[in-house]
């Protein structure tokens, strides 16, 4: 993944995380996440899918915590009930 493709993919990732979480209800895997990009069209490496879910944590848009070694769960974060009734609204 070179610079000019990142925040296609962040926004890519984020969009997806929406979808696969029914808008923040239930968490989904990062393996969930590449193989929805697959579907669509979207190769994304591991390696570069971490590399995005560490930038939406920091910007506080998701929470990642892992389930086993290797494999870890994403949800999605939302400050205030205001901020999910209007994602949801969209």
């Amino acid at each position: 993944m070179s610079i000019w493709v990142e925040s296609p993919y962040l926004n890519l990732v984020y969009d997806a995380l929406k979808e696969l979480t029914k808008n923040g209800e239930m968490p989904v895997s990062d393996k969930e996440i590449i193989s929805y990009l697959s579907r669509q069209n979207y190769e994304i490496s591991p390696a570069d899918l971490i590399k995005i879910l560490i930038k939406l944590e920091i910007l506080g848009y998701v929470s990642v915590n892992s389930s086993t070694k290797e494999d870890r769960l994403i949800k999605l974060v939302f400050k205030s009930d205001a901020e999910r009734n209007i994602s949801s609204e969209q």
